[in-house]
């Protein structure tokens, strides 16, 4: 799942799209129960960095906070609580009320924003459809020891389709949408670069429809660059999205609380190979794929092979039920900071999932293995 904090959106192209303007004062006025006491921040979201705009406290168990400031266009903005949880949205001038439970965010009430109202609704029908995906490949995954290939090839051609059909669906809202922070998200959620130089006439409807839009001009060029770096054979052209972290470099050494709360360090693993799994239970795409590392493990688990789990989680239950229902049996480490982690500067994280695959002496030996992948690198390596 990319890590949509890296490509936003802003825009001063739709005066008055749906009733709404785009700058001038805002404010929101929010109702949650089960609030936490502390602050609430409201971040914007730009394509450097996630700046604060407005601060307040909650003091009482009224769960009742106001933010409120100017803006110039619309853009994406965050409201993030002391625990960690927060709502994205696609923020205007206007007045803004979102009421609710800080326990079922998924089930909150956003009124005076349709722009806001249509991401929610657009971020709640990928989560869906990415839990049925998952749960279909978990089936498809225990069929494929039963049955023979004439009937198992059909399911996997079938399933395939669907998955075509869901990344398909993001370059749809990103070209219907009126709102261009709805659009430059959807469009962050595309895990393969191919994908989005494949569609690249979506992505120049974005520039003509918000050409003024800086941020939409920053994606835009971030895209043509990738195009350009398939088109020279670079690391995209392998399939390979650019990292911090190369191959024949020695992995940065890390230490992160285990479930336990036992401290592990990255270094601890020397004289394995090692796998280093950056997942999280909220991202579809990880759990997606789930099975075929639980599948590699078994395989080679009794080869001086293993894996470290490292989770870009908010939630420790949240994190611990994953786990349990994946299946994952091997180390797990996160400090629940989401994207604010200290693995993610560190390792020059943009996306999730993304692994290293590391020799005994902790030099990455390769990156971003997937499905079939991971298993024919292994079986080199683990010969």
């Amino acid at each position: 799942m990319k890590k949509y904090l890296l490509w936003i959106s802003a825009a001063a192209f739709l005066a008055g799209c749906a009733g709404q303007t785009e700058k001038g004062e805002f404010k929101i006025e929010g109702h949650l129960s089960n609030l936490p006491l502390g602050s609430v921040l409201l971040e914007e979201l730009t394509l450097d960095n996630v700046k604060v705009v407005d601060s307040t406290n909650v003091k009482d168990a009224s769960g009742k906070f106001t933010l409120k400031g100017m803006v110039a266009e619309q853009g994406l903005y965050r409201v993030r609580f002391e625990n960690g949880k927060f709502i994205l949205l696609a923020l205007d001038a206007g007045d803004m009320k979102i009421d609710g439970d800080i326990d079922k965010l998924e089930d909150v009430k956003i009124s005076g924003s349709e722009p806001t109202a249509e991401l929610q609704q657009f971020m709640s029908d990928i989560s869906k459809q990415s839990i049925a995906l998952t749960e279909e490949m978990r089936s498809l995954d225990s069929l494929h020891a039963v049955l023979p290939d004439s009937a198992f090839q059909p399911k996997v051609a079938a399933f395939q389709k669907k998955e075509k059909e869901f990344e398909n669906g993001f370059f749809l809202m990103a070209d219907k949408t009126k709102n261009p922070a709805t659009a430059v998200f959807a469009i962050s959620q595309v895990r393969n670069g191919e994908e989005i130089v494949a569609h690249k006439q979506v992505i120049t409807n974005l520039a003509t429809r918000f050409p003024k839009n800086t941020l939409v001009k920053s994606m835009t060029d971030k895209i043509l660059e990738l195009e350009k770096n398939q088109g020279s054979g670079g690391d995209a052209a392998g399939g390979e999205e650019p990292s911090a972290i190369k191959v024949g470099q020695v992995a940065p050494d890390f230490t992160l609380p285990d479930p336990s709360g036992k401290m592990i360090s990255l270094s601890s693993f020397r004289g394995k190979f090692v796998l280093v799994d950056f997942w999280a239970s909220w991202c579809g795409p990880c759990r997606q794929e789930n099975p075929n590392v639980v599948k590699a493990y078994q395989q080679y688990k009794g080869k001086n092979f293993t894996i470290l789990g490292v989770s870009l989680d908010k939630t420790k239950d949240k994190w611990q039920e994953a786990i349990k229902a994946d299946g994952l049996v091997w180390s797990h480490v996160s400090d629940l900071k989401f994207w604010d982690s200290a693995v993610v500067p560190l390792y020059g994280l943009n996306a999730i999932p993304t692994n290293f695959l590391l020799d005994p002496q902790g030099k990455v030996i390769a990156s971003n293995l997937r499905g079939p992948a991971l298993e024919a690198k292994l079986q080199e390596v683990l010969k």
